[in-house]
C-alpha cells in the first residue's frame, strides 16, 4: 500500500520539478531544423534555451550561430540581475518587443534592447519589470522617438525612483 502513494508522490514531485520556472533548460533538448518548429512562445514546460530559442528564431532556418547564441546569453545574464523575470520571460518579452518593433519600422537586436533596458532598471537601484519597461520603450518609439532619445527618456523617468529613496 506504501509503494502506489509513494510512487505517486515521486511523480508528482517530478512533474512540478519538471514545471519549475527556473528549472535550466537544455540547449541541445530540441534540436530546432526550421523556424516552424520552434514553439512561438517559451512556456514553463518548453526544454529550450532562451538564448538558443531567441537566437533560432532569428536565423531562418539557418544552423544557429553560437556566438549570437552566446551574445544572447549575455544579454540575459544582464537582464536576470536588473529584471523580475526568469530568463524564459526576459526571452518571450525580448522577442515580442522585437517583433513589435519590426512592424513599425525600428527594428532593433534583442540583446541590445535587453542591455540598455537593463541599463534603465539599474538606474533605479531595485529590479524592475521588464514587460513594462519594454512597453514604455515601445511606445516612446512608436511615437516617433529615436532609440537614444527613447532609452534617455525613460532613463530620466525611472532614475526619479532611486531620487525618491
Amino acid at each position: 500500500m506504501r509503494a502506489p502513494r509513494l510512487a505517486a508522490l515521486c511523480a508528482t514531485l517530478a512533474a512540478l520539478l519538471c514545471a519549475c520556472e527556473d528549472a535550466a533548460p537544455q540547449r541541445g533538448a530540441v534540436e530546432v531544423k526550421r523556424k516552424d518548429e520552434l514553439p512561438k512562445w517559451l512556456t514553463p514546460i518548453d526544454r529550450v534555451d532562451p538564448a538558443y530559442w531567441l537566437a533560432a528564431r532569428k536565423s531562418g532556418g539557418a544552423p544557429v550561430e553560437e556566438s549570437r547564441v552566446a551574445r544572447l546569453q549575455a544579454a540575459l545574464d544582464i537582464g536576470a540581475a536588473h529584471f523580475l523575470e526568469a530568463p524564459r520571460m526576459l526571452a518571450n518579452r525580448a522577442a515580442q518587443l522585437g517583433d513589435m518593433l519590426s512592424e513599425i519600422g525600428a527594428a532593433e537586436d534583442e540583446a541590445q534592447s535587453i542591455e540598455s533596458l537593463a541599463r534603465v532598471a539599474a538606474a533605479t537601484g531595485s529590479k524592475q519589470t521588464f514587460g513594462d519597461l519594454c512597453q514604455h520603450y515601445f511606445n516612446l518609439r512608436k511615437q516617433g522617438a529615436t532609440r537614444d532619445a527613447a532609452l534617455a527618456d525613460l532613463l530620466e523617468r525611472y532614475s526619479v525612483q532611486k531620487r525618491g529613496q
